[in-house]
């Protein structure tokens, strides 16, 4: 049998990167433990299962295994994760401390800004040469962010920066395809722009962002992929001024209950101006991110209640959205710009909306950047229509 260098084994595999998560679990005295994991991967669908290959000679994973309790937590990192990753990796006890985490529903530690996690039980440990070949159950998972995840590569940490992306779930094989067609406009924007493009569509009472190309420009922001919004007022006004009566009458029927007739009549007025500009518009950051962030915890499916929460904080923004015009003497909170695009049959099928950045962008830039974006939606409604006849 060929010996294999140890090296040179080494060498060739790291010019395959992979990604880095933390496996969690409680001891018997109820204390946190984690391991550092670089071979994570999906195993099966039916039924779910999850694996990883630790070295058999490690403390951490002897931990883990040394205790009454067989349910772990797989928490797949961000790219701004680095610290808690070595700080896993290189402690023999307490690796958690001064890190934030909670408990899932099955007893596991759920690391606070991670991408993912993934509840298991231990289903199978079986032998892989000097590792062992760990296989877990699938009882829960869920995605806690959008940020971009932590890699491992030629013994270094970081990210990558992908020109665009696109959601693969929520939406039909045949609106990936148009997706697909008005890809390059967006991703040319982008680079125009130097901003976060990205792109919408509805499905019944929800706006899901299925594309983004750029990275933002907003301190801590990542990218918008698969975040979900409810279809109601103020934001969305783009699918309901341009997408036919049934949509105007399904989004001002989401008015928040508690809303008086001078609200219902401020939101149609917003429509009307969203008509005649050709694109709906967001200013002032705080609320604007604030609907954001709600809708990230709302559509995770951990919180029962925070649905309610992001009505309420949809609501309380709706003077944000579309109530001024914009004119290029003043400076203004820019938080976001949005135009439709039409497939073949006139049909509002996405939008497309440039994000702004921190601070005040001024008058000027706004109104260039709204030509820019009208002028991008509407060559991407011609590929469309040309594209798909």
């Amino acid at each position: 049998m060929t010996k294999i260098d140890a090296y040179e084994f080494r060498r060739v595999l790291g010019a395959f990167p992979t990604g880095v998560v933390i496996v969690t679990g409680m001891d018997d005295a109820g204390q946190p433990l984690a391991m550092t994991v670089g071979s994570f991967v999906s195993v099966s669908l039916e039924p779910a299962l999850v694996g990883f290959l630790p070295t058999r000679t490690s403390s951490s994973w002897a931990a883990l295994q040394n205790r009454t309790g067989t349910k772990f937590g797989i928490n797949v990192l961000a790219s701004d994760q680095e610290d808690l990753c070595r700080a896993v990796a290189s402690r023999k006890t307490d690796k958690l401390e001064g890190f934030e985490w909670e408990l899932s529903k099955n007893g596991s530690p759920i690391l606070t800004d991670s991408v993912a996690f993934i509840d298991c039980e231990m289903h199978s440990v079986s032998d892989a040469g000097d590792h062992d070949w760990v296989m877990g159950k699938v009882l829960d998972l869920f995605t806690l962010s959008s940020n971009l995840p932590l890699l491992f590569f030629r013994g270094g940490y970081g990210s990558f920066a992908p020109g665009s992306m696109a959601v693969n779930t929520d939406i039909s094989v045949k609106l990936l395809g148009q997706l697909d067609l008005i890809r390059p406009h967006m991703e040319r924007l982008a680079a125009e722009l130097v901003a976060e493009v990205s792109i919408m569509t509805r499905v019944e009472t929800e706006l899901i962002n299925v594309g983004s190309a750029g990275s933002s420009t907003r301190q801590g922001r990542s990218s918008r992929v698969g975040i979900h919004v409810p279809f109601m007022p103020p934001i969305g006004g783009v699918f309901a001024a341009f997408g036919g009566p049934e949509a105007e009458a399904q989004w001002l029927a989401q008015v928040h209950p508690d809303a008086d007739h001078a609200l219902q009549t401020h939101f149609e007025a917003c429509l009307a101006k969203v008509r005649e500009r050709g694109y709906a518009a967001g200013i002032g950051h705080e609320r604007g991110s604030g609907i954001e962030l709600s809708a990230r915890v709302a559509y995770s499916g951990r919180d029962p209640e925070a649905r309610q929460r992001l009505l309420a904080v949809v609501n309380d923004a709706a003077e944000t959205f579309n109530a001024s015009d914009v004119t290029a003497e003043g400076d203004y909170e820019f938080h976001s710009a949005t135009a439709p695009v039409f497939d073949k049959d006139g049909a509002c099928l996405f939008s497309m909306t440039v994000w702004g950045s921190d601070g005040l962008t001024s008058g000027a830039d706004v109104v260039a950047t709204v030509e820019r974006l009208k002028l991008a939606a509407d060559a991407a409604s011609q590929e469309l229509q040309f594209r798909s006849h």
